[in-house]
């Protein structure tokens, strides 16, 4: 059997690589496969395996953009799928400076971007399934417990805890989402991450979608949490995709708001049942005259003023939640979603940042640039449903899978 360069033949590889994808970090990675495969390899042995093949996907990745952006990607399948789902959002991991080795030199948090793009099975129904905000809604603990997880607001009463910061929270309503209710189905999920811009981000997506024929479907729907570069990503590659933001991300806005046009807990909790109720049956508008009422009764925001309120001035509070609901009403149609059986809330990549984050994120956890980018791909590929991982450990040089030449016609050729 050929041996790789690393002088391991390429199934043991290939264990390798899907170990150092699957654990928390290389020092797991290798204590899994001493103990499940009687691999004895140190972690800085499998960091480097594990970065070559990172690489070699990143490689693989961009050249598929580069197809795409020149217009000759064909789609690797003919079918129409009869939904095309995607969601975009964004996880957290800290970047070492460069230069100066292993360790916490110059470490800052950074964004890095997730896309789940899945097909689904769709089904329509005559009017409105669900007509009424569900009671999971309805109860607050529920709620507050929700809200905590996407965004760290504590709860609605007086004596609030302190909120976590943004290095500890994972920001993921999918911590705290188990609500049934997670419609349409899905099917065959592909990840792509990168801790590159939205403006690099874009390009990626579209591709995978591309590659997957996901323009050609029959029901598209991008869904995400109201942030302008998903927008933005929207109209630049997707505007054929119908624009879907998360319902539980608008509870999370209308939570706050609720929080702070009033002061008693029981007067909150009725502001925000009676928001989250209007949302839910598509009626944004009443909400957002309601919110400017309760904005211009706290006094007028004059531009000098604005830049001295304090973050938890009420009014900062309410024109910021104002701007979220007015900037996203478009969007927030979840009778018609939910009539068309489109999805209504992002929490699949909710879930899926939760899991990047496990492999990439942490107090101790610290990437170079290069390193950073590679994991992701890794990460991405291990996790995908569309067997991208098996078919690069099938192709990739080495394998024997592969068909070599004898040395002499690989000359000649």
């Amino acid at each position: 059997m050929r041996l790789t360069p690393h002088n391991y033949s390429p199934s043991i590889v290939g264990k390798i690589v899907r170990s150092c994808a699957r654990e928390p970090s290389f020092q797991g990675a290798v204590e899994a496969l001493e103990d499940l495969a009687e691999l004895t390899i140190s972690p800085r042995q499998a960091s480097r395996i594990a970065h070559e093949v990172g690489q070699q996907l990143q490689a693989q990745r961009d050249q598929q953009v580069e197809q795409f952006q020149a217009h000759t990607l064909q789609p690797r399948v003919e079918t129409h799928p009869a939904l095309a789902v995607v969601e975009v959002d964004g996880g957290r991991l800290q970047i070492r400076g460069e230069g100066g080795g292993p360790g916490a030199h110059d470490a800052s948090w950074r964004e890095d971007k997730i896309a789940m793009l899945a097909t689904a099975a769709i089904s329509p129904s005559d009017s409105d399934p669900e007509p009424d905000l569900p009671e999971c809604y309805r109860s607050r603990e529920y709620v507050e417990k929700l809200v905590r997880g996407i965004s760290g607001l504590g709860p609605l009463s007086q004596s609030d805890p302190p909120a976590p910061s943004a290095a500890d929270s994972t920001a993921s309503a999918a911590e705290t989402e188990d609500d049934p209710r997670k419609k349409p189905e899905l099917l065959v999920r592909t990840y792509m991450a990168t801790t590159g811009s939205s403006e690099q981000f874009g390009p990626m997506v579209a591709a995978a979608a591309h590659w997957r024929n996901f323009m050609n479907a029959v029901h598209r729907a991008l869904v995400g949490d109201g942030s302008a570069w998903i927008w933005k990503l929207h109209k630049q590659y997707f505007p054929t995709f119908e624009a879907i933001v998360d319902f539980l991300h608008v509870l999370g806005h209308l939570f706050a708001a609720a929080k702070a046009a009033a002061t008693a807990t029981e007067e909150r909790w009725e502001l925000f049942q009676g928001w989250a109720e209007a949302c839910w049956k598509g009626q944004g508008g009443q909400v957002i005259e309601q919110l400017r009422a309760l904005r211009d009764s706290l006094g007028p925001l004059l531009g000098a003023e604005v830049e001295g309120l304090a973050d938890d001035d009420p009014r900062q509070i309410l024109d910021q939640e104002l701007g979220y609901l007015e900037r996203n009403q478009a969007r927030m149609d979840y009778p018609r979603y939910r009539q068309q059986g489109l999805p209504w809330t992002s929490s699949h990549v909710e879930s899926s940042v939760k899991l990047f984050n496990r492999r990439v994120k942490g107090s101790e956890k610290f990437w170079g640039e290069t390193g950073a980018e590679a994991i992701l791909q890794l990460r991405a590929a291990f996790l995908s449903e569309d067997d991208r991982l098996q078919r690069h450990l099938k192709t990739r040089p080495h394998s024997p899978f592969r068909t070599y030449k004898p040395r002499e016609n690989r000359q000649a050729a």
